[in-house]
């Protein structure tokens, strides 16, 4: 083998082994904006030990925990264009919001697809979450994920709502519903109405396409506080309640939040500083201006929801 040929196998094999790492290298925490505050919405940071009341405006991070009181609601706007209400009586973690850095400053109305390639991953531990996603590309890897103690919804270009619920006497109720796109729901279920028990590790999945919804009852464990088992219902035409829900959602906050909110280049890098300088018990601080009006509880204070899912829903849009 010459030199020549030589240099150029080396200098291919090269570019092949970096480029992933250079691609991972590019992405990098993102910006997320709580606007449309109403009532009480506290956030506690990662490694925190209190909640802080959280503002009109203010940056939201990966790892931040939201929660929101009686009456009240906060929407969470994200770089990449997605945006979700949280509703009354919720909790809310952003586990995880990679984005690759914006060339420009963004409108968020303006966008139809996300702008760079992203991946979201939330948490509702409890409560309802109603949320518009932009066409993400999944072919570059995007993707936008929501957990709860009953399973997992995988969005992409959808909008759509997530209630979960715990009752009295040890019951989870969780409704998944879509106004636009498709859900793929599955996981390991016993599916009601079907006859069929699934074993432990195989997955079922239930269609929920356009104006509807499905339905999951859950029992929990008192004693190990775990969810135990699992029934999903077949899929209904999306309820009046819960199409009133989405519509109010999206027509009264999201879209008023999406109009009034821009992203720059410079807010993305702050973001991406922020996440990087999180250090187990840095994050801690109180604003100083509202601290004596708040009770800065401790977050996990009277947090009993499971912490286990055994269930996985995975949610995808009809087309592209």
């Amino acid at each position: 083998m010459n030199r020549r040929v030589f240099l150029r196998l080396f200098v291919l094999v090269a570019a092949l082994t970096l480029a992933p790492l250079a691609a991972w290298a590019q992405t990098q925490a993102g910006a997320i904006k709580a606007v449309r505050l109403s009532g009480t919405v506290t956030k506690i940071a990662a490694h925190a030990t209190t909640s802080i009341p959280l503002k009109e405006g203010q940056a939201v991070i990966e790892t931040d925990v939201i929660t929101t009181g009686e009456n009240s609601s906060v929407v969470l706007v994200f770089a990449n264009g997605a945006s979700v209400r949280l509703g009354a009586n919720s909790r809310l973690a952003v586990e995880e919001f990679k984005m690759d850095p914006l060339g420009s400053d963004i409108a968020v109305a303006d966008l139809q697809t996300e702008p760079n390639v992203s991946k979201t991953r939330l948490n509702l531990a409890y409560g309802e979450v109603v949320g518009n996603v932009k066409k993400l590309n999944k072919d570059a890897g995007s993707e936008f994920n929501i957990k709860t103690p009953v399973g997992a919804a995988g969005i992409r270009g959808t909008t759509f709502r997530i209630v979960m619920r715990f009752e009295p006497g040890g019951q989870v109720t969780f409704t998944l519903s879509t106004a636009e796109g498709h859900v793929s729901f599955s996981g390991t279920v016993q599916l009601a109405g079907s006859g069929t028990t699934t074993q432990e590790g195989t997955t079922n999945e239930v269609a929920v396409t356009d104006g509807q919804e499905v339905t999951a009852v859950a029992t929990v464990d008192p004693v190990t506080n775990q969810i135990t088992s699992v029934q999903v219902n077949t899929t209904q035409p999306i309820s009046t309640e819960s199409s009133q829900a989405i519509t109010n959602a999206v027509t009264q906050a999201i879209q008023q939040a999406q109009q009034s909110t821009t992203f720059t280049e410079a807010e993305q890098n702050e973001a991406a500083q922020q996440t990087n300088t999180t250090t187990p018990g840095a994050d801690t601080t109180t604003d100083s201006k509202t601290d004596q009006k708040s009770d800065n509880k401790t977050d996990t204070q009277g947090d009993t929801t499971p912490k286990t899912p055994i269930v996985d829903v995975t949610t995808r849009s009809g087309s592209g």
